[in-house]
């Protein structure tokens, strides 16, 4: 566990960074910190590994002050990871990787051997393992980054707005490696970021910081989304705060209709129902239809049944003129269909919660 103890940053021209700090990140957990610029995120994490001192205050490191502990041999037991990767250029991506463990006295084989094995945890292909830098993608340098920063198998890992310079995709990509890794690994990782929607997304719990270094509100992202502590928190939530709430309840209680699935062949020509959900003799679907226009294929969206939220319906259905959201198995065929009606009970629900 990480605790910060009413930790100040104060500057010698009088700034005040981070303003009497006090929170816990427990064990096995992500907490991210976010904030518009200046609120002292970036700071704070720095005070964990004393990239940065503090001025006031303690942070403790499973009961031990971070203070009392000599810097290097801080840093090399916390895994850190920044922006754009920060990877040496002149070295090959497997002794980047190994960069920690040499430092720890590790002989080569013993260090590249751990290098190559999370090359694949973090889904680079080996062959990569002897280009430099300069010849990886920036998402790729970013695994990298993540991939070097576990491998002396730190139990804390310190992450640093490292998504923000890839592209969306490739960002939505890394975002999801580490929720991956962190149900194996369970780190007690620190996560700073601007993106309110990163925080919930990989937050279990987030602080949400104001100008001047104070804590606004710490919580899970549920909590957050539903109870803002003041105007403040609100208002950095954005005005779509209820549409993210959608994400945190499960679609699995959706009522499905089975009836509005048909083979291609056996299209009925008297059907009372709007539109038709034309499937494959498998039950894969194939396309949406409106009795009044059997040629027209219209598209369907589909959500995972007893996996995805209700963000995930929503937006199935949105993705079809039917307005209705096809849910699936793991295989991708289909369990039935949500429609208008489901959905709109289902929001109502959710409404009152």
């Amino acid at each position: 566990m990480i605790t910060f103890d009413s930790v100040t940053k104060r500057y010698p021209d009088g700034t005040v960074a981070v303003d009497n700090l006090s929170l816990e990140a427990p064990t096995g957990q992500i907490t991210v910190f976010v904030g518009p610029s200046g609120c002292g995120k970036t700071t704070s994490l720095r005070m964990i590994n004393r990239m940065i001192d503090a001025s006031d205050g303690q942070i403790l490191l499973d009961g031990t002050a971070v203070q009392t502990i000599d810097p290097p041999t801080l840093r090399r037991g916390i895994g850190y990871v920044i922006q754009q990767a920060g990877l040496f250029p002149h070295r090959k991506i497997v002794d980047n990787v190994a960069t920690v463990p040499f430092l720890l006295g590790w002989d080569k084989k013993k260090a590249r051997d751990r290098a190559m094995e999370l090359l694949e945890v973090v889904g680079l292909d080996p062959a990569m393992a002897q280009r430099y830098p300069f010849q990886l993608s920036g998402g790729q340098q970013q695994r990298v980054g993540v991939a070097r920063a576990l491998a002396a198998d730190p139990p804390v890992l310190l992450m640093d707005e490292p998504f923000s310079a890839v592209d969306p995709i490739v960002r939505t990509s890394l975002q999801d490696e580490l929720l991956k890794l962190q149900s194996e690994l369970n780190k007690t990782i620190v996560f700073v970021t601007h993106d309110i929607d990163e925080a919930i997304k990989l937050g279990d719990r987030v602080a949400v910081l104001r100008v001047g270094g104070r804590l606004a509100q710490l919580a899970d992202p549920k909590t957050l989304l539903s109870e803002p502590a003041d105007e403040f928190v609100r208002e950095f939530l954005g005005h779509d705060r209820g549409i993210r709430r959608l994400q945190f309840i499960s679609a699995a209680g959706l009522r499905l209709r089975t009836d509005l699935t048909v083979a291609e062949d056996a299209f009925p020509a008297d059907s009372d129902e709007p539109w038709l959900l034309i499937v494959t003799p498998d039950r894969r679907p194939v396309a949406w239809v409106t009795p009044r226009r059997p040629e027209e294929r219209e598209p369907y969206g589909t959500f995972l049944h007893g996996k995805d939220n209700m963000r995930s319906a929503l937006d199935a259905a949105l993705l079809s003129p039917s307005g209705c959201a096809v849910a699936v198995d793991e295989d991708g065929k289909v369990v039935g269909v949500a429609t208008r009606e489901a959905l709109d009970e289902a929001l109502a629900e959710a409404a009152d919660v």
